[in-house]
């Protein structure tokens, strides 16, 4: 269907009974990686941001410190929706 955004597992699992085999899942995949990234800046902000010229801690504004982060909660959804679609651990074959 377009979109899972908003809908609920139930609302999910019933759509694959009813013979759904594709999901887009580009806005739950954009939160998660954005949500993760506004997590890092809102615990360390002090570390992120400085005022008046001073410079924050690098190892917490690095993009390689939070950007793990970020990609790995964008996995992490994209691993809860094969699980919903009941598509885990399955490859297509061509």
């Amino acid at each position: 269907f377009h979109g899972g955004s908003g809908s609920s597992a139930e609302e999910i699992a019933e759509a694959v009974r009813n013979g759904v085999i594709k999901m887009n899942i580009d806005t739950d995949t954009q939160y998660a990686y954005s949500r993760s990234v506004a997590d890092s800046v809102l615990t360390s902000y002090d570390g992120f941001l400085k005022i008046d010229g001073e410079v924050g801690n690098k190892k917490v504004y690095d993009p390689r410190s939070w950007g793990k982060k970020a990609e790995s909660a964008m996995a992490a959804r994209v691993v809860e929706a094969t699980q919903q679609l009941g598509s885990a651990g399955n490859s297509i074959s061509i």
